[in-house]
């Protein structure tokens, strides 16, 4: 870790300037416990506020926990804040009520109110940086923690040294004893708390009984050998984070506030080590957490992309549901929506906006020479004979039981068997607008017309049919 002979702020300044933690001139929210790791952030960072030209602002949070104790450390933070004439922030929040309004433990419910009570005074304050105690004990702590849970390798990338370039953790390369030898020569004071002892609590089993024990017993440098493994894990998933933004990418068909869709056959292809990344990935980009995602739930959906039925659901934690329809997996927040169904009348050519999806259907008569050879317009446009075509013409839905006869078959075909041919996904089906004359179907729009609507060397009229995007 750290030679005898370096003193412990110089050490934090190694730290920050290791990982880029501080520029010159910011404003720092220093979150203060209480404790023995926040007191001696916040004393070091006094020290080397004038080096850095340092505006440092305290922050502290009683979470209602531990009734009179709480409100003991925060009188303390306060006391000390005062002596240090540093501006302190107070708040208290009922972390209790949280936990249970928002279904959560009270570890998970502390940490969003605590970091939420930080965003709110840094916002104040304008403060860029929020540093907060986390040591080199903590990160080894945490790395095991995930370990004995069968975490993936995020898992064991352990505490981040910086996150989101704002949340700064200077004491992440320092001991727990490195930070207690500091206190003590200070004559520092600080508060202890009680529930850190608690063995009911996995991660204080691990604290005070497995880390010892590996220490004693395995490798008296554990805590380093566990943090250089954190470190090193970091950096891989650095790399793999680029490699899943690019597959991410490649593999986007449509990307809402709501719902996320990738190819299907595209996601099947990839390495399975790359696939439930990328999984996580995409429900991590729709609702900005992985809370409660398992293991059990990404490899359910890789095995949804690989079957070889084309449909299928799932729902995952927080009322995220995964579609495949055929050659697309989606993504999405609640259960998918039965799009809206439509049906207009147009007397005669212009222009009509199809509201429910979006669309204008452009429609418009020219002479037989104007009309484009197959092949040399896009799927969206099409051309028809316009005495084979009689107005009113109706745009609507596809419904059960339609037939059309396509371009070129000898036969009619129901417009169900069409889709399926084509792998048009189910979603698909039901936005695209059938266009019907005299009441059979002319056109399944941007797939194939009616044969008895084709130009023939007889056309002397055509009608032109142009879907284009809102």
């Amino acid at each position: 870790m750290l030679g005898k002979k370096e003193s412990f702020c110089a050490a934090v300044d190694a730290v920050i300037r290791r990982y880029h933690m501080l520029e010159s001139g910011d404003t720092v929210l220093v979150g203060v416990s209480g404790g023995p790791d926040s007191v001696a952030l916040l004393h070091c960072l006094v020290d080397l506020r004038t080096d850095w030209s340092l505006d440092l602002v305290i922050a502290h949070l009683n979470h209602q926990l531990r009734g009179t104790t709480s409100d003991q450390e925060a009188a303390f933070v306060e006391r000390l804040a005062s002596r240090l004439e540093i501006p302190c922030e107070s708040g208290s929040r009922n972390v209790g009520s949280y936990s249970v309004e928002h279904r959560l433990s009270i570890q998970e419910a502390a940490r969003d109110v605590r970091y939420a009570f930080y965003d709110e005074v840094a916002a104040k304050h304008w403060a860029k940086k929020i540093a907060l105690g986390h040591q080199a004990n903590d990160n080894a702590e945490s790395v095991l923690m995930h370990l004995l849970r069968g975490t993936g390798p995020r898992g064991l990338a352990g505490i981040p040294p910086v996150r989101e370039g704002r949340i700064i953790r200077p004491l992440i390369d320092i001991t727990r004893n490195q930070i207690l030898q500091f206190l003590e020569q200070r004559g520092l004071e600080y508060v202890r708390d009680h529930s850190n002892v608690d063995i009911k609590y996995l991660r204080n089993r691990i604290r005070h009984q497995l880390l010892p024990a590996l220490e004693n017993n395995y490798n008296p440098r554990a805590i380093c050998a566990l943090t250089r493994l954190a470190s090193i894990v970091r950096k891989e998933e650095d790399f793999w984070d680029q490699q899943v933004e690019d597959a991410f990418q490649n593999l986007l068909l449509e990307q809402t506030t709501d719902r996320i869709t990738l190819s299907a056959p595209g996601l099947a292809g990839l390495h399975p080590a790359l696939l439930r990344r990328l999984v996580r990935f995409s429900v991590l980009s729709l609702k900005g957490n992985l809370k409660r995602l398992g293991h059990s739930h990404v490899e359910a959906v890789a095995q949804l992309t690989r079957r070889p039925m084309p449909s299928g659901w799932l729902d995952l934690p927080h009322q995220v549901g995964v579609v495949r329809d055929r050659e697309e997996v989606t993504f999405l927040l609640g259960k998918p929506e039965e799009p809206p169904r439509f049906q207009y009348h147009i007397a005669g050519p212009g222009t009509t906006f199809i509201r429910e999806i979006g669309t204008f259907l452009r429609l418009s008569a020219c002479e037989s020479s104007e009309a484009a050879e197959p092949g040399e317009y896009p799927p969206t446009t099409a051309f028809f004979d316009l005495q084979a075509v009689s107005f009113p013409i109706i745009v609507r839905n596809f419904k059960k039981g339609d037939r059309f006869r396509p371009l070129g078959m000898s036969g009619s075909q129901k417009v169900k068997a069409f889709f399926i041919n084509h792998k048009v996904s189910r979603s698909k089906r039901q936005r695209c607008p059938l266009l019907l004359s005299s009441g059979r179907i002319i056109w399944v729009g941007g797939y194939r017309i009616d044969n008895s609507a084709r130009i023939t060397e007889k056309t002397k009229r055509v009608l032109k049919a142009e879907l284009l995007p809102e």
